[in-house]
């Protein structure tokens, strides 16, 4: 397979500080309009901190690449293997993937098989959080709070009472997820959940406050900015599809324009809760093995105030409609600096092979391997 051009850790350090730092944006989706077209979406509203050349690298639900220097002007489409061949020089990459493929595999793609700096989670970090049956047995051994639930398969005897939430287990953007109040609702909300996926989560209903909680990475120690808090009604206890997106005639996707006159940024918390939600949060990005960034929702239960984990969402695209960005924005912070910071760091690791391992260390191959 054709090489990409990279920097060592050496022309890295140089280039951060003498020229500009080389990001290639990798967007779109091999899955489905639908993931491309919301891919595409957050990758028009990345900033463009001083200082950043940025490329871009977008592939088709047909499988075919387009590189350019914006996502208004991009190449002829080609294959993969030319995709790389004409790879310019590269510092880091900044992924806006959102289905599963671009989350995992195009992310190991480019980190592990053409040796560029990801920015965010590895890909095998990436693949287990998407696993929401996985993820949460792995955070609850380390003290953070999950509800009680079952995964469920075709055949399976269904153990858990109504009222329980209905989600396909490695599914996003509340696609196929359902709220069961009664036994009545049990068949549709199964039919509905396994059509996004053979394998569901059915989870007891935590009622009460839902608040999205993020983890930043800064100089060595785990940030907790300010929180945000969606209002839930009775009548739509839970947050669906349609309330995260708008879809236009052509299939192009918009955040739902509603959404922000329903929600509290920073959110209304006690220092007791801020402080609960801020370690669960960091236990929680310790245990999956997160990077650089991570986001979960929380449920804080109506009657003992205790926040229950709900899922982990290891996906930044650096624009102001991004989830994080807001937190970030919203503790004063600039936005283009903390994006430039975080590129810059991911930038300086360097991935080194010492025997059967592989560490992300910022310093020269041969110092590292003559020490272990």
């Amino acid at each position: 397979m054709p090489q990409a051009q990279t920097s060592s850790s050496s022309s890295i350090s140089a280039s951060t500080t003498t020229s500009k730092l080389r990001v290639l944006h990798f967007a779109g989706s091999r899955v489905s309009k639908f993931y491309y077209n919301l891919s595409i979406m957050y990758a028009r509203e990345v900033v463009q901190p001083v200082g950043v050349q940025s490329h871009y690298a977008v592939v088709h639900p047909d499988g075919l690449w387009q590189l350019g220097a914006s996502l208004d002007d991009l190449s002829e489409k080609m294959s993969l293997q030319e995709m790389i061949s004409q790879l310019p020089t590269l510092d880091v990459v900044v992924p806006h993937m959102f289905c599963f493929v671009g989350m995992t595999s195009f992310r190991s793609l480019f980190e592990d098989v053409i040796g560029l700096p990801v920015v965010g989670s590895p890909s095998h970090c990436t693949a287990l959080a998407a696993n929401k049956s996985q993820s949460r047995s792995v955070v609850s051994t380390s003290g953070v709070r999950v509800a009680r639930a079952q995964q469920f398969r075709q055949g399976d005897t269904l153990t858990m009472k109504p009222p329980f939430i209905v989600k396909p287990n490695s599914e996003d953007n509340s696609l196929g997820v359902s709220l069961v109040r009664n036994e009545d609702q049990i068949a549709e909300a199964l039919r509905v959940g396994f059509e996004y996926d053979q394998t569901l989560l059915i989870e007891d209903y935590i009622p009460g406050r839902e608040l999205r909680v993020a983890v930043v990475e800064r100089d060595g120690k785990l940030w907790v900015p300010p929180m945000i808090e969606y209002f839930m009604s009775e009548e739509k206890p839970i947050r669906t599809a349609e309330d995260k997106l708008e879809s236009l005639p052509d299939g192009t996707l918009l955040q739902n324009r509603n959404t922000a006159s329903r929600r509290a940024c920073p959110a209304d918390v006690t220092p007791e809760l801020f402080e609960k939600l801020a370690d669960a949060a960091k236990r929680a990005h310790i245990a999956l093995g997160c990077r650089d960034y991570s986001l979960y929702d929380f449920r804080i239960h109506s009657e003992t105030n205790e926040p229950y984990l709900i899922e982990a969402g290891l996906f930044w695209s650096f624009g102001r409609i991004s989830v994080i960005s807001l937190l970030v924005e919203v503790d004063g912070e600039t936005l283009e600096d903390v994006a430039f910071k975080l590129w810059s760091s991911a930038a300086a690791r360097t991935r080194v092979a010492c025997g059967s391992l592989f560490k992300y260390l910022k310093m020269e191959v041969n110092e590292v391997c003559r020490d272990t």
